[in-house]
């Protein structure tokens, strides 16, 4: 049920082919699920409504403190009875933490599967902190049926509650971030411009697709999401002629010049990747089940450099 959750989670924030559908939807490049270490239930006297609570535990040790964005406890309905003769419509929840306070109360609509209330405040403060790292967290439920009835199983929230830390994973570099530039002139436009009627390169430089699995790759075992990556490549030969099309720097361009006439054994500019795009993935790290969003994963355009 975990690895099911995680690719729901993951289809709602990425395409088929991993393109996310939102930058930085959830706020952080890393979403860790945390199962609980403990869990127990306990019924509330009869009444209307169906009420009850759980109590659950959670060994934080295994989350960085200083990567923590958020925190939320996830409700998530359990399935339904698979023996019931006609499906039933399942019950309208509200759920709190009675330890957070009013604020914390949050409803589950017939129509949702899971609903989430913030504890990152909670986490931050280790209230309820036990000696190793612990959080202990008891969360109360009063579920309304449609139709006067109460269905026995399936429907309500159920006790394996999730604990879900929106982190961010250093990449180990800061990306670099590009600012709108307008037309500039290169260093030798007009000389170069001169032998602008040198025929183009039949195999010129562009984009390239290349469907792969990880399986390919040796990676399966831990990629699990998507099941086809297309990296694209760039290939081709570059022009005589850089065009501004092209983004090259100012020295590819001496560098074309240099290589034309023949100066010293310097070879022309190579085409390589210009821009690159994010992808969204769904990967095993200890044993536990991550989305993240790993930048520069795509080559989106192609330059000569």
């Amino acid at each position: 049920q975990n690895l099911q959750f995680m690719l729901s989670l993951y289809r709602s924030a990425a395409e088929p082919d991993g393109r996310p559908k939102q930058h930085r939807k959830f706020g952080s490049n890393t979403v860790r699920l945390l199962r609980p270490s403990a869990a127990s239930v306990r019924h509330l006297p009869a009444s209307p409504d169906h009420r009850y609570s759980f109590t659950v535990q959670y060994n934080l040790d295994t989350v960085p403190s200083e990567q923590l964005i958020r925190a939320s406890f996830i409700h998530l309905r359990s399935a339904p009875s698979s023996s019931s003769a006609r499906p039933l419509r399942p019950p309208r929840c509200r759920a709190q933490i009675p330890s957070l306070g009013k604020a914390s109360l949050v409803t589950l609509e017939p129509h949702e599967r899971w609903t989430e209330t913030d504890i990152t405040a909670h986490v931050r403060r280790g209230r309820s902190r036990g000696p190793g790292g612990h959080l202990t967290l008891t969360a109360q439920y009063w579920c309304t049926a449609w139709g006067g009835g109460f269905p026995s199983t399936g429907g309500s929230p159920t006790s394996r509650s999730r604990l879900f830390f929106y982190t961010w994973r250093r990449s180990g570099r800061t990306p670099p971030q590009r600012t709108p530039r307008t037309r500039r002139l290169t260093c030798c436009e007009d000389i170069h411009g001169a032998n602008r009627r040198a025929a183009a390169p039949k195999n010129r430089c562009k984009l390239h697709s290349f469907r792969l699995s990880f399986d390919e790759l040796g990676w399966g075992q831990y990629f699990i999401a998507p099941l086809v990556y297309n990296p694209r490549f760039c290939q081709g030969n570059c022009p005589r002629v850089l065009t501004y099309g092209f983004h090259s720097p100012n020295h590819a361009i001496i560098q074309t010049v240099i290589s034309d006439l023949g100066v010293g054994d310097v070879p022309p500019p190579s085409c390589v990747p210009y821009k690159y795009m994010p992808m969204s993935v769904l990967v095993v790290h200890k044993k536990k089940v991550e989305y993240r969003e790993l930048e520069d994963m795509v080559a989106e355009s192609c330059t000569c450099r």
